[in-house]
């Protein structure tokens, strides 16, 4: 939990004001919610709304209530990319996932473009696989 928190609240002073406007931080979860990787999709899924449940308990992120926004990736590069900007469409500026690195490196280089052709209207993720990290 400490983990979510701590990313988006480091993050929300970066992206501005615009993020703070909303009554609701929306996170959406990408990831396999149908087909084969669905079962491990859906604990992880769980997990990110008891996250949420439990900071919203506490009166949320710097007071704004946290809501986690599924979108199935069914563990396709691809598909991710697609879920990622119907996302960013519906006004999420912060993304997340939790299988697959293929996946996660598809996402981290989509965003990586789409903050840079957008200056002031950047979305943040959390999918940077470790065997990229510096």
């Amino acid at each position: 939990m400490r983990k979510l928190a701590m990313a988006v609240a480091v993050a929300l002073p970066v992206m501005g004001g615009g993020a703070l406007a909303q009554d609701t931080l929306k996170i959406g979860y990408i990831d396999p919610l149908s087909g084969g990787g669905a079962s491990v999709g859906e604990i992880g899924l769980k997990t990110y709304q008891f996250l949420a449940d439990e900071l919203n308990a506490k009166g949320g992120i710097l007071g704004q209530k946290v809501e986690i926004v599924p979108l199935d990736n069914k563990v396709n590069p691809q598909e991710s990319l697609i879920q990622a900007q119907k996302a960013i469409d519906a006004g999420i500026r912060y993304v997340t996932q939790g299988n697959g690195s293929s996946v996660a490196i598809a996402l981290s280089d989509f965003i990586t473009k789409y903050n840079e052709r957008n200056p002031g209207k950047e979305v943040f993720t959390s999918t940077t696989p470790r065997s990229i990290r510096s």
